[in-house]
């Protein structure tokens, strides 16, 4: 069963300058961005607080580019989000980090609670109980769903660890900047 949840935490403002970054680490109780995204450090702080996430270790991705006509800013499709082990950098069943069954590692299933926060609408998202399982790679494309609710720019949401969620396609070419922080497994919703 997936307990599909998200709420709002406060509104913020993302810059934008072409930049991505992946899974820069860092302490909730002291947050230091990495080197060229110091402008990140005022809405990482206002989300986290808002979230009630002030202690552990954070997982912060960036992405801001154009986003072509017909394509997606992120992954599209249902689907929820895994568990991220640093020693693997990087998401993704077998070979990466992002495992979508975390049964081996600290007991049962956990997955992470994320922020996310865009320039542009883009975000699709579903509340409810899913009586689903996730492929391995986590996509839930074969649910049939009503059609959610489409998250507001500026406004950083708190996704529970079971959301499930899209990145919607773009009509036109986009600018977008996103903002997710992918905060600790021991995170409550």
């Amino acid at each position: 069963m997936l307990n599909s949840d998200y709420r709002p935490l406060c509104t913020v403002r993302l810059p934008y300058q072409g930049r991505q970054k992946y899974m820069h680490a860092f302490d909730l109780a002291a947050p230091v961005m990495a080197e060229g995204y110091e402008d990140y450090l005022e809405p990482v702080v206002a989300l986290c607080r808002a979230a009630g996430a002030v202690h552990g270790e954070a997982h912060m991705t960036v992405d801001e580019k154009i986003v072509a006509a017909g394509m997606s800013q992120r992954r599209p499709r249902p689907h929820v989000d895994g568990c991220f082990y640093p020693n693997l950098g990087q998401w993704g069943g077998g070979g990466g980090g992002w495992l979508h069954y975390c049964n081996n590692v600290n007991g049962p299933l956990r997955r992470m609670a994320v922020i996310v926060a865009a320039t542009v609408e883009g975000c699709r998202a579903w509340r409810g109980e899913f009586d689903a399982v996730p492929k391995e790679d986590g996509d839930l494309s074969h649910l049939v769903l009503d059609s959610g609710e489409v998250l507001p720019a500026h406004v950083g949401y708190l996704l529970s660890p079971d959301c499930v969620h899209e990145s919607m396609i773009m009509d036109r070419p986009t600018q977008r900047s996103f903002l997710r922080i992918a905060l600790p497994v021991e995170f409550g919703f």
